[in-house]
């Protein structure tokens, strides 16, 4: 695992110019690769990269060249399968110095091009210059699973691992993106393609970057397509599959040259991945689970019953949250752009944790997304429940009760979602239930209305739209894949581990592991009430009685008690009248409603104000 960078210019600069701005480059993301580092330098092009070392640690230094020279690769990530590819290109004649998977991708690329790609199961993000074409091929794994950022104007190409590698080393104009606005404060993260600054963007997952005298081409070379899927309608099938997809994926994650274990939350998922683990393993498997002072908050007995049960080395770190509100500031400002997803904050201390025993971990993420573990799926079933009852009733009775009640529990605000839900058509209720921050009503209360983009939403409409061949449920989970996972589930852990510098690999998103699941018929996922239905029946053997009729809980962060104590008076601060004024991109009165709203406990606005704390937040960073 590292983080690479590089540019390309378009006219002449003395190498040494080029070492110096690379150099910066790679020290702004000195977390992602302690270990050390490595430059390639001419006069029109640089690559850079910080190398965490989890293979070959002696001869796997980059960057790496091929043969006689010509081409030269950078790359963060893992390919879990590159054995066996670096025998079948040592039958092709191919020699190699190392015996790390950065040099399989180079000769890989020497062999099949572009079409290399397609024999690559890993998470990755590279970078190949080809120095007698001068042409630079740049490509980001299937999933999304590690980043890549790109910008580009008449004088330079520049990419990176992290926005800061090229916002803080080039003299680039600092613009926000309404269209990434309007989606940050509807989702509470910016998805790809888009940054929060113009002309930057990120590169979508499963895509490459052919860049060459000044020519950029942008190709998408793997996605799930309903018209080429096979549905597979053999439950027994579907189960035997899954079972051996997922034992093959952890196996082969388990690879490693330095010390490993797991995040272990006491979820389905993680439970099944150290399950697995534990079946694979000679040794007890290291866990790490984070608990909390606060019992509400507290999931730390699940993952105990979890360890017990697979007899692992169980690690458990109890939180205070004094701790994590003075982290917070290194925290947010790790994501470069506004990032509202929480449960960021115990995931970097779970990293952290984890970090002083081992470099790598396996995580159960994806398992929502794939097998539709989130409660939102289950809209249609109590919008259907809802409906039941006479009009009449829901009109006079129920619906006048519910809005009357306190706004401050989850119950309270998830009844109000299937009541607000319950005449919306499907692809509304889907949508609704994506906007963590303000919904559409609700923005256009903040956002003045200059700021307001009508193009904001059309990402999730394509996206859900994409794939019609598919049933209903199906295109949601497409749509939670391509951008919830993509933009804020994975950002949120990679960010998070590489600040602690260890690597997180996910089983779940394994190709063969995701193209099975949407092989899936919607009703092997989702049975009645019953989520998960086909993932916790083919592993009930390795999740613990306890565990398996569980609710589905979340790393949760006590923001609202947050916001009336220790960040309230930086809070007021963000939100002040003179600094809204000064900005000119929101509405004042609203937000001083919200925030008296807020105070005098008539409605729980955590979340929304959460979004606006983090967003001025970073707004002061980089625009004060």
């Amino acid at each position: 695992m590292c983080g690479i960078n590089g540019f390309v210019l378009k006219k002449k600069a003395s190498a040494d110019e080029n070492i110096n701005i690379i150099n910066k480059m790679n020290s702004l993301i000195i977390y992602r690769g302690p270990d050390s580092d490595g430059i390639y330098a001419d006069d029109k092009v640089a690559l850079g990269m910080r190398r965490l070392a989890i293979i070959d640690l002696c001869t796997g230094k980059q960057p790496i060249y091929n043969e006689d020279g010509t081409k030269v690769i950078v790359f963060n990530g893992e390919i879990y399968n590159f054995k066996g590819l670096r025998d079948d290109l040592i039958n092709k004649g191919h020699k190699f110095k190392t015996k790390s998977d950065t040099e399989v991708i180079l000769h890989s690329y020497e062999e099949y091009g572009t079409k290399c790609l397609d024999k690559l199961n890993g998470m990755f993000a590279f970078a190949i210059y080809d120095l007698l074409s001068r042409e630079i091929f740049i490509a980001r794994d299937r999933a999304g699973e590690k980043p890549l950022y790109y910008y580009r104007d008449n004088e330079r190409f520049v990419f990176a691992s992290e926005l800061k590698s090229i916002i803080k080393a080039f003299d680039i104009k600092k613009e926000i993106n309404k269209t990434a606005l309007n989606q940050y404060f509807s989702l509470t993260y910016i998805p790809a393609p888009l940054t929060i600054f113009e002309n930057i963007y990120k590169l979508e997952a499963g895509s490459f970057i052919i860049y060459k005298e000044g020519s950029l081409r942008i190709e998408r070379y793997w996605n799930i397509d309903s018209q080429e899927v096979n549905t597979i309608y053999s439950y027994d099938e579907c189960k035997r599959r899954l079972r051996e997809a997922l034992f093959t994926s952890v196996e082969q994650k388990m690879i490693s040259d330095v010390p490993l274990g797991a995040f272990l939350s006491g979820g389905i998922d993680s439970s099944i991945m150290v399950g697995i683990m534990s079946k694979l393993s000679s040794r007890p498997v290291e866990t790490f689970t984070i608990g909390f002072k606060l019992k509400e908050f507290d999931e730390s007995d699940r993952a105990q019953i979890v360890s017990q049960n697979n007899k692992t080395n169980h690690h458990v770190h109890i939180l205070d949250y004094t701790h994590a509100v003075e982290e917070l500031e290194n925290i947010l400002e790790t994501f470069d752009e506004p990032f509202a997803d929480s449960s960021s904050i115990p995931t970097y201390f779970v990293s952290k944790f984890a970090g002083q025993h081992v470099k790598v971990v396996l995580t159960g993420d994806a398992g929502d997304e794939l097998f539709a573990g989130y409660s939102k799926y289950m809209v249609n079933y109590y919008s259907d429940m809802y409906n039941k009852v006479p009009r009449v009733l829901r009109k006079s009775l129920i619906e006048p009760f519910v809005y009357k009640m306190p706004d401050r529990s989850s119950i309270s605000r998830k009844v109000r979602k299937v009541i607000e839900s319950s005449e919306k058509d499907m692809f509304e209720k889907r949508r609704e239930l994506m906007f963590l921050g303000f919904n559409g009503t609700r923005l256009g209360k903040l956002l003045k209305a200059g700021n307001i983009s009508s193009e904001s939403y059309d990402i999730i409409e394509k996206t859900y739209n994409r794939n019609l061949e598919f049933d209903e449920l199906t295109r949601t989970l497409y749509t939670d894949f391509k951008i919830v996972l993509e933009g804020d589930m994975l950002v949120k852990v990679d960010r998070m581990s590489m600040l602690n510098s260890i690597e997180t690999r996910v089983p779940m998103l394994d190709k063969n592991v995701i193209e099975l699941a949407f092989s899936m018929p919607s009703d092997f996922k989702i049975r009645g009430r019953n989520q998960k239905f086909i993932l916790k029946d083919t592993f009930k053997d390795l999740i613990p009685h306890e565990i398996l009729g569980k609710s589905k809980r979340g790393f949760a962060v006590p923001i609202g008690e947050w916001f009336k104590g220790p960040l309230k008076g930086m809070l007021i601060e963000l939100l002040s009248k003179e600094f809204i004024l000064e900005q000119g991109l929101f509405e004042y009165e609203y937000i001083a409603n919200l925030l008296e709203d807020h105070f005098a406990e008539r409605v729980n606005n955590a979340y929304p104000l959460w979004a606006l704390f983090v967003f001025q937040n970073w707004y002061r960073k980089y625009f004060n």
